[in-house]
C-alpha cells in the first residue's frame, strides 16, 4: 500500500513539472536578415540554431532560445512577447532604438562595418537613370525611403513610392533583376563576393553603417549580465555564414549616429562658381604703378 502511494506522489510530482514547464512562454532568438544574402534560406535558421546552441553552452540554461526566421517586422511585433533577442541589420536598430538595445555586432576583418553597394545594368549610368527604372532593396525597414534618401543616397536622390520595390530576400531581389523587373539592386558590399551578379556594374556605394547587430529586445539589463553576454558573443565562432562568424562587443553610439543621419536630409551647399583646374592667366595691363597684391579667386556660398 505504501508502494502505491509512493507511485501515485511520484506521477503526481512528474505532471506538476510537467505541467510548469509547459506554461513557461517560450524563449526565442529571432533572426530577421532580408537584406543580408543566405544561398539557402533554411540557412538563416542554421544560423539562430548555431548562435543559440553557443549562448546555451556558454551562459547556461537561462540563454536556452529557441531560434526563429522572421519574414517582417510585422511578424516580430505579433511574437514580441516571445523574442528575447534578435538579430538583425543595423537599420532596423536604429530606427528603433529607444526599445532595442545594441549587445554586439558582426566583425571581420575589416572591421565591424558596412557598405551598401547599388548594382545597376548598362542601362543605368548616373542616379538620375534610377527615376526611369526600378530600384529593388531587400530591406529590414518599410517604408525605407527616409533611410534610402538621407543615408544611401545623401540627399542626391529622391525616392518615389512607384520608383522603389521591395523584396522579401536578396534572391527575390536578384530574381526581378534577373527577369528585367528592375534596373538596379541594393546588396551589402560584404555579399558581393558570394552573389557574384552577372552583367551588373557597381555605380555606387554608400557610407559606412554597422553589419548585423544582435540586440536585446528590452533596454533594461543588469551590466553584470551583459558584460556576460557580449564576453560569450566574442567567443562565437560561426561556420553557417562567411559573414556572420564572430562578434564584437557594441554601444548605442553607431546606431545613434546612424538614426540621426537616416531621420535627417543632408544640408548640401551649392557650387555658385566652376572654375577650371588650369586658368589661362589674363595679360597684365602696362602702367607706371606698382604691381598690386594678387588675390587668389574664391567662391563663397550664401550663409543660412
Amino acid at each position: 500500500m505504501s508502494a502505491l502511494r509512493w507511485l501515485v506522489l511520484m506521477m503526481l510530482l512528474l505532471s506538476h513539472a510537467a505541467l510548469a514547464q509547459a506554461t513557461v512562454p517560450e524563449r526565442v532568438l529571432a533572426i530577421y536578415l532580408p537584406g543580408v544574402y543566405f544561398q539557402q534560406l533554411e540557412r538563416k535558421l542554421d544560423l539562430g540554431s548555431e548562435l543559440a546552441t553557443h549562448l546555451l553552452k556558454r551562459l547556461g540554461e537561462k540563454y536556452h532560445l529557441s531560434a526563429r526566421v522572421y519574414v517582417s517586422a510585422e511578424s516580430m511585433d505579433a511574437d514580441a512577447a516571445r523574442i528575447v533577442m534578435l538579430l538583425t541589420e543595423s537599420p532596423y536598430v536604429a530606427a528603433n532604438l529607444t526599445k532595442l538595445l545594441p549587445v554586439a555586432v558582426a566583425a571581420a576583418q575589416s572591421g565591424t562595418d558596412t557598405r551598401l553597394a547599388l548594382q545597376a545594368t548598362p542601362t543605368v549610368r548616373s542616379l538620375p537613370d534610377l527615376k526611369r527604372g526600378g530600384l529593388v532593396f531587400a530591406s529590414s525597414l518599410e517604408p525605407a525611403q527616409a533611410f534610402l534618401e538621407n543615408f544611401v543616397f545623401e540627399g542626391e536622390l529622391s525616392i518615389s513610392r512607384d520608383m522603389l520595390t521591395s523584396a522579401r530576400d536578396v534572391a527575390s531581389a536578384l530574381s526581378l533583376m534577373s527577369v528585367q523587373k528592375a534596373q538596379a539592386v541594393l546588396l551589402y558590399e560584404d555579399n558581393l563576393a558570394t552573389v557574384r551578379p552577372s552583367n551588373l556594374r557597381t555605380l555606387y556605394r554608400s557610407e559606412l553603417l554597422p553589419r548585423a547587430t544582435v540586440a536585446l529586445m528590452s533596454r533594461v539589463a543588469d551590466p553584470t549580465e551583459l558584460a556576460r553576454l557580449r564576453e560569450a558573443l566574442s567567443t562565437f565562432h560561426g561556420q553557417v555564414h562567411p559573414d556572420l562568424k564572430t562578434f564584437r562587443a557594441t554601444t548605442d553610439q553607431p546606431y545613434q549616429k546612424l538614426r540621426e543621419r537616416m531621420q535627417q536630409k543632408p544640408r548640401r551647399v551649392p557650387q555658385l562658381l566652376e572654375i577650371a583646374e588650369d586658368p589661362v592667366p589674363l595679360p597684365t595691363p602696362r602702367t607706371n604703378q606698382p604691381s598690386p597684391v594678387q588675390v587668389p579667386l574664391r567662391t563663397f556660398a550664401p550663409a543660412e
